[in-house]
C-alpha cells in the first residue's frame, strides 16, 4: 500500500486530517446568527451552539465571493474564510450592519483543520472534550469535522483526534488530491474562483440552501436553480487513459466544450474534474478528454429532468 492510499484508506476506516490555511473571522452579539444568516447561502437559523456548517458568501448578483466554514459559539460565531480574504470579506459584510447588535472583526491566533472520514462524528466528540471548537459538515458527500482552535493547542488538537479516531493521517498534498477528486470537492483557484456562480462548480450540493428565507444574492442563485441553467457545470469524468490540467474536454464529434481542471491518474486511466456546457453534464454522457474516451459520473451531474 502506497502513501496515498494509506491516507485515503484511513478516510474509509478512520480520519483523515487535512490543515488548512484558513483564516479566522469572529462574530459577537445578540443578533449574530440572524444577521450572518441573511448574508450566507448555508441556513444557520437551527443551528446551536457545537453545531457547524458549510456554505458561500455570494455577492448580490450571485456569484462566489468566498467560502465560508461557521462554528455556533455559546456567544460568538467563529467563521474560517481564505486567510487573504479574511479582512476584505470583514469589510464586504460590515456594509449591512445597519440596526442589528452584532460585531464582526478579523481574529488572529487560530488554526482550522479538515477531519474528514467515517469517524468524523467521533472526532467532533473528542475535540470538544479537549476545548477546542468542533462541528460537522458534509464535502463531497463525505463526512468532515471542521476544528477551530488557537495556534497553540496545534498539538492537543492532532493527540485528541488520534486517540479517538484510528487510523489516522495528515493529509499529504497528493493524498488530499485524490480524495478531493474522488468525491467531487472543487477547490478555490483550481476548479472556481469569483467568477463563478455556486452551480458551476457544484457547490450548491454542500453549501447552498434553497428552503432558507433572504440572504444577500439569494434572488440569482435561487433564479438559476429554480427558472433556469448556469451556461457551464463542473463534472467528474471517468477517462481511459491519461489527461493533464487544460486538456479539452470535447463531445465525440470532436467539438470542443470545456477543460479539465483536476485529474489524478488511477489504474485504467485518469479521474477528473472540469468544465462542460450544461446540456452536456449528464450521467453517463459519453465524451473526450485529451483524446482518450471519458464518461461523465453521476456524482457532480445534473439530473435529467434540470
Amino acid at each position: 500500500m502506497t502513501d496515498v492510499e494509506a491516507e485515503i484508506d484511513c478516510a474509509r476506516r478512520g480520519v483523515l486530517i487535512k490543515p488548512t490555511t484558513l483564516g479566522t473571522i469572529r462574530v459577537t452579539g445578540k443578533d449574530r446568527l440572524t444577521w450572518l444568516n441573511g448574508l450566507v447561502t448555508c441556513d444557520l437559523a437551527p443551528k446551536k451552539p457545537g453545531d457547524a456548517a458549510y456554505g458561500l458568501a455570494v455577492s448580490k448578483t450571485g456569484k462566489i465571493m468566498d467560502e465560508v466554514y461557521v462554528l455556533v459559539g455559546k456567544e460568538e460565531l467563529w467563521v474560517g474564510v481564505r486567510s487573504d480574504h479574511a479582512a476584505e470579506l470583514v469589510s464586504s459584510l460590515d456594509r449591512y450592519l445597519v440596526m442589528e447588535d452584532a460585531e464582526i472583526a478579523v481574529a488572529d491566533g487560530f488554526e482550522w483543520r479538515m477531519v474528514m472520514g467515517a469517524r468524523a462524528a467521533e472526532a467532533v466528540a473528542a475535540l470538544r472534550a479537549a476545548g477546542a471548537g468542533a462541528g460537522l459538515v458534509l464535502r463531497g458527500g463525505l463526512a468532515t469535522a471542521i476544528v477551530c482552535a488557537p495556534e497553540s493547542h496545534a498539538a492537543a488538537v492532532v493527540s485528541a483526534i488520534e486517540a479517538a479516531c484510528t487510523p489516522v493521517r495528515l493529509a499529504s498534498p497528493a493524498g488530499w488530491e485524490r480524495l478531493r477528486v474522488e468525491h467531487g470537492i472543487p477547490e478555490y483557484g483550481i476548479d472556481f474562483d469569483r467568477d463563478n456562480y455556486p452551480q458551476e462548480p457544484a457547490l450548491e450540493k454542500d453549501g447552498v440552501s434553497f428552503e432558507k428565507g433572504c440572504y444577500l444574492g439569494q434572488e440569482a442563485v435561487f433564479m438559476l436553480e429554480k427558472r433556469g441553467h448556469v451556461k457551464k457545470r463542473l463534472v467528474q469524468l471517468v477517462v481511459d487513459g491519461r489527461i493533464a490540467v487544460g486538456d479539452a474536454i470535447a463531445t465525440k464529434d470532436g467539438v470542443e466544450i470545456g477543460k479539465v481542471t483536476s485529474t489524478i491518474a488511477t489504474p485504467s486511466g485518469s479521474l477528473a474534474l472540469g468544465y462542460v456546457k450544461y446540456k452536456h453534464a449528464t450521467a453517463g454522457n459519453a465524451l473526450l478528454a485529451g483524446q482518450s474516451p471519458a464518461k461523465v459520473t453521476g456524482l457532480l451531474a445534473i439530473k435529467l429532468d434540470e
